[in-house]
């Protein structure tokens, strides 16, 4: 069995075609989703690039809190790759989420082998004293501070061709290394992309693709939060979205290149193939509730990470709107050439559960997940009735139906009608009383399966 895990982080599962979007040119996943199972209530667990790697490098959440934290894999730990590294699986990670695997953040633990494409979020790999610092924007809207902006700049400054970007360079390295090990009986290859995450700054052909005339200023890595209160035009507005779908559409492309590979290679009759993403971003769409990028807490003045200063005081809370807490899902069973889509709920622990299923490994009782498999073969049970999702301060339940989150003593329950109200415009926790009760019900389940009941009232 060969299995293919690919993450792209923040990918908004509406800028698909698969998932309904009409304008965002993605056609290498729209044909993934033609030959495969496409999940349709895929849920964040937890928030954000870190904690959810953690959920999937290891199937279950931290110890003595309720979601995964922003730290790296303990010794006593046991990794995915670990469990296949036991099996005699070998396991390889290509990646350029350069804050998962550096900085004592190690999410390569038990991997036989791993590769890093550096640079991506200013990553210090590069000096160059020929690149001048320059800012697009004011400098509180750009979320790095300016050394770290002046590094962004600096690691990309040689980009000339679209091999030089890093979601199409990282998928060349993978694309290398099937050439060269698509002979194994058995493997593990693990890929994970930054892009789309921001900076936002695709090959100007792919801008062009959505917004060609533009003229004004370049939001590359925009400062968090709410675009009235940022000074955002509409037009600047549209060309972040515009630039946001350009990196999408790069991602697309460099899939696409994959996929060929994956059939020149003829392997695609014993590959299960996933992609996924570890959480949206918000472009002041219908239902992003004014907001710019993913943050979950702003300050006094409608912003975070401005220019990498602290925030104003008081801080205020928000959840994570479907924008963010939705992701897209895909799974191709080897052999498969024929669509399908199903209801079923499922978090990235499921994932772990997925990969051990396909190479014939039962599911240890300390992983939370559940395999897909059954589900992509046919089987109409339901992993779970919600999801539950957030992190340390926040926890919030997600059904077909209803949005609920509550905090740690950070503000009062919300509770939305995502039926009624698919962009969260209204809360109804205190006319549905008895629907966030019940919604809070699945909070403290998942506490109790923890161990951390006591934790509960402060949900409350």
């Amino acid at each position: 069995m060969k299995v293919i895990l690919i993450y792209a982080d923040s990918l908004r599962r509406d800028h698909l075609g698969c998932y309904g979007n009409e304008w965002i040119h993605t056609p290498n996943l729209d044909r993934l989703a033609s030959e495969a199972t496409v999940f349709d209530h895929a849920y964040i667990g937890s928030f954000p690039t870190v904690p959810t790697r953690r959920d999937v490098l290891l199937g279950c959440g931290d110890k003595g809190v309720p979601f995964n934290r922003w730290k790296g894999i303990d010794r006593d730990e046991v990794t995915l790759a670990e469990r296949l590294g036991d099996k005699g699986i070998p396991s390889m990670m290509v990646t350029d989420v350069q804050n998962t695997v550096t900085r004592g953040i190690n999410m390569d633990k038990g991997f036989t082998a791993w590769a890093l494409n550096r640079g991506q979020e200013g990553d210090p790999c590069w000096l160059d004293a020929t690149v001048p610092l320059e800012f697009p924007v004011d400098k509180r809207l750009i979320r790095y501070t300016s050394e770290r902006w002046h590094q962004v700049l600096m690691n990309r400054a040689h980009r000339q061709v679209e091999g030089d970007w890093f979601a199409p360079r990282t998928y060349a390295m993978a694309i290398e290394w099937l050439q060269k090990n698509h002979a194994r009986e058995d493997f593990f290859l693990y890929i994970d992309t930054f892009d789309p995450h921001e900076p936002w700054d695709p090959p100007q052909w792919y801008e062009k693709m959505y917004d060609p005339g533009f003229k004004g200023r370049r939001f590359d890595a925009p400062t968090y939060g709410i675009v009235n209160k940022l000074g955002y035009t509409k037009r600047e507005v549209q060309n972040v979205r515009a630039r946001y779908a350009g990196e999408v559409s790069m991602v697309d492309t460099a899939l696409g290149r994959l996929m060929a590979t994956i059939e020149h290679l003829g392997i695609a009759h014993d590959t299960l193939l996933m992609f996924t993403s570890d959480h949206g971003i918000y472009v002041n769409y219908p239902g992003d509730n004014g907001m710019i990028c993913k943050a979950q807490m702003l300050g006094d003045d409608g912003a975070i990470m401005a220019g990498g200063a602290p925030p104003k005081q008081p801080m205020h809370h928000y959840p994570h709107w479907t924008g963010v807490c939705r992701i897209p899902l895909l799974v191709r069973a080897p052999g498969q050439t024929t669509g399908t889509r199903t209801k079923a709920i499922t978090q990235p622990w499921d994932l772990t559960a997925t990969v051990l299923d396909a190479f014939g490994m039962g599911k240890p009782d300390e992983l939370w997940g559940e395999s897909l498999l059954p589900i992509v073969r046919g089987d109409k049970r339901r992993n779970r009735a919600a999801a539950v999702l957030g992190n340390n301060i926040h926890a919030q339940v997600m059904t077909p139906q209803w949005m609920y989150a509550v905090w740690r003593g950070q503000r009062s329950r919300l509770l939305y009608d995502l039926k009624a109200d698919p962009h969260q415009k209204k809360d109804v926790s205190g006319t549905q009383p008895d629907v966030a009760d019940r919604l809070y019900g699945h909070v403290v389940k998942y506490l109790k399966r923890q161990g951390l009941e006591g934790l509960a009232p402060e949900y409350v």
